[in-house]
């Protein structure tokens, strides 16, 4: 009795690489965009064991004390993020 094997490489047609897509928030701008602000909303150094439990908070505190200009222009870059993907940088982090 003979036994059939599949066979290991699959006979389909050309295959589109898989485009990982990201939908990018509010939140994911800001860090990018204005770190030196989260930076400094923080109270403790980058070495302190605090610091990582701080940093979100930081991020909505530069966001709730951003301009309305400036918020404008946030949710303008995250459309744009959204729509045509974040730069390159970005997208490898």
């Amino acid at each position: 009795m003979e036994t059939e094997v599949a066979d290991p490489i699959p006979k389909a047609g050309p295959s589109k690489p898989k485009k990982a897509k990201k939908n990018y928030t509010i939140r994911d701008v800001l860090k990018e965009l204005y770190r030196p602000l989260i930076d400094d909303a923080i109270p403790y150094k980058s070495s302190d064991a605090e610091y990582l439990g701080s940093y979100q908070k930081a991020v909505t505190t530069v966001w709730n004390n951003m301009s309305e200009e400036d918020a404008d222009v946030v949710e303008a870059i995250l459309e744009q993020w959204n729509k045509d993907g974040a730069p390159s940088p970005v997208q490898l982090k």
